[in-house]
């Protein structure tokens, strides 16, 4: 019987709590740890929708890379959104598990995912927060591509390995790169990290306006494919995990998961 406390305990040992950011809610967050799984629904977000499919899919369990909660509630009603979230989970008792930047920092998780993703080699940790079990864990991957690559290669291949139609960047896209720097999601704040580094071509989310300027006036080319697209491979990460350890689970990517920007195209 495999139940959400041993599969919290395990994801904490893949990516331990420690390694989060301050403040995040990371971890077993919803449910009763003795519950019996059978049926996981793996998520980048939980909302009402996510939560309606799991319900649909007779799912015990959620998990997912960003945390419900994030900022602290002082009630649970049919208000808003997340607290009807809630509701329904608890309504329906469906666990939910978050592995939120304890995954994007850990040697393995979800930076070096996206890095292999894009064909980046040679990777380390750009900022490092730990050196837990003597390895460097850390936010962003910086590492090299392969020699006679441009900023269109890399735009082309973001789109195609993410599965995106489209992608803001800023940069020379005839320019040649080797040294290149993820950080997922909204990755933003290693930016100045990377100009001093070096940094060829920094790929990440949610950049803003003043930053991207400040990359174009030190000459790093910078690839926004967004918070979302840089993000939502994690589903596959998490159930690659999942299903090294527990094989009897029934793992299931949700659908209703979808990226709240679209693109129009004049």
């Amino acid at each position: 019987m495999i139940t959400v406390s041993d599969i919290a305990q395990y994801i904490n040992q893949v990516c331990p709590e420690s390694l989060s950011f301050d403040g995040d809610n990371v971890g077993h967050l919803v449910g009763r740890a003795s519950k019996q799984v059978q049926k996981v629904l793996v998520t980048l977000d939980v909302d009402e929708h996510v939560v309606r499919e799991a319900i649909g899919k007779g799912a015990d369990l959620i998990v997912a890379h960003h945390p419900m909660m994030f900022h602290p509630i002082g009630r649970i009603t049919d208000s808003d959104p997340q607290q009807r979230a809630l509701m329904l989970l608890v309504q329906n008792d469906i666990a939910m598990i978050a592995a939120h930047t304890n995954l994007d920092c850990v040697q393995g998780g979800l930076n070096d995912y996206l890095a292999a993703k894009l064909g980046i080699t040679n990777t380390s940790v750009i900022e490092i927060v730990s050196d837990w079990e003597g390895v460097y864990h850390g936010y962003g991957r910086v590492g090299e591509v392969s020699d006679g690559t441009t900023v269109a290669d890399m735009l082309s291949l973001c789109c195609s390995a993410l599965g995106i139609k489209g992608v803001r960047y800023v940069g020379d896209e005839n320019r040649m790169v080797k040294k290149v720097a993820v950080n997922c999601g909204g990755g933003a704040g290693e930016m100045n990290l990377c100009i001093d580094m070096g940094v060829d071509l920094f790929i990440t989310g949610d950049v803003k306006y003043n930053p991207a300027r400040d990359a174009y006036e030190s000459g790093m080319a910078v690839i926004d494919a967004g918070h979302y697209e840089t993000e939502h491979i994690a589903i596959e990460l998490i159930s690659s995990i999942l299903t090294q350890k527990f094989a009897g689970l029934t793992i299931m990517h949700s659908e209703a998961n979808i990226p709240v920007f679209k693109y129009y195209v004049r």
